[in-house]
């Protein structure tokens, strides 16, 4: 069942209306009313609250276990991986403004709206068309390469708990930010140097894999490092070449097909289970 819920998710994602997903953001509400009310609370206080909302889950998944056929079942785990995944649109229209100032001739144009929209602070030409690459494929490794690996692994509700702490990490300043940052990191470990080896099935192969081992076991190395190192290497002379019409389109064409080969070891996976 869990290809089918995949599949289903990204025709969902692909040509409705909830690309980005649902129209309330669900995970970023509950993360916000929590981070407010367990502000001055103990840590671990904290962290109940934020995963309350699982528990409603478990609780659906239990009722609907079994009844007509598995078809509520199938419907849960759609709308509870929908509620998983980010909601910026990767591969879609993040960073549509920057490519086409940036296509424009409007560099300073450019710079301010990879500030505005994407916390970007960098200099150099060079330097900010490397940033916004990582930034895209940070945002298709933790919108959609996370909650597929833990969805698969520990179901619906790993993903969904992802989520919760991924948003919770960026809070900063709050008492549970330092721990949920670290279970984060925990999460994110392993399917980083998966997603790296995917970015090198359809890159460049030799230096996605040189860099790849400098950092494999190695557990203080961040996704945020390893991916935008990988990824760098993986699009080799491809990235921003003159004859790229669109300025970003080398790295989403990238990104697209190394979302494809995790579909089809998730397929096969899949027909051998």
């Amino acid at each position: 069942m869990s290809f089918l819920v995949l599949a289903l998710v990204a025709l969902i994602l692909r040509f409705s209306p909830w690309r980005h997903g649902f129209a309330l953001d669900v995970p970023g509400w509950w993360v916000a009313r929590m981070a407010d009310a367990s502000g001055l609370r103990p840590v671990w206080q904290a962290l109940l609250l934020l995963f309350l909302p699982l528990m409603g889950a478990a609780l659906l998944l239990w009722l609907v276990r079994g009844e007509l056929y598995g078809l509520p079942t199938l419907v849960a785990h759609v709308l509870l991986f929908m509620l998983a995944v980010g909601r910026d649109d990767p591969l879609g229209v993040m960073a549509q403004p920057f490519e086409q100032a940036w296509q424009r001739d409007d560099q300073e144009a450019a710079y301010h709206i990879a500030r505005r929209d994407l916390g970007l602070d960098t200099e150099g030409p060079e330097q900010l068309l490397q940033a916004v690459d990582a930034r895209i494929a940070l945002a298709t490794f933790r919108d959609y390469v996370v909650p597929i690996f833990w969805y698969l692994l520990l179901g619906p509700l790993a993903a969904l708990g992802y989520r919760l702490l991924e948003i919770h990490a960026r809070r900063e300043g709050h008492a549970a930010q330092p721990a949920t940052e670290r279970m984060k990191h925990a999460l994110e470990w392993l399917p980083a140097r998966l997603f790296a080896l995917s970015l090198a099935l359809v890159g460049d192969f030799e230096r996605t894999l040189g860099v790849l081992r400098s950092c494999l076991l190695r557990w203080e190395e961040g996704a945020d490092r390893v991916v935008a190192g990988c990824l760098q290497a993986a699009l080799g002379t491809e990235q921003h070449t003159p004859e790229v019409v669109r300025i970003l389109q080398p790295v989403r064409t990238l990104l697209t097909r190394s979302l494809l080969v995790w579909a089809v070891c998730i397929a096969f996976i899949s027909l051998l289970g």
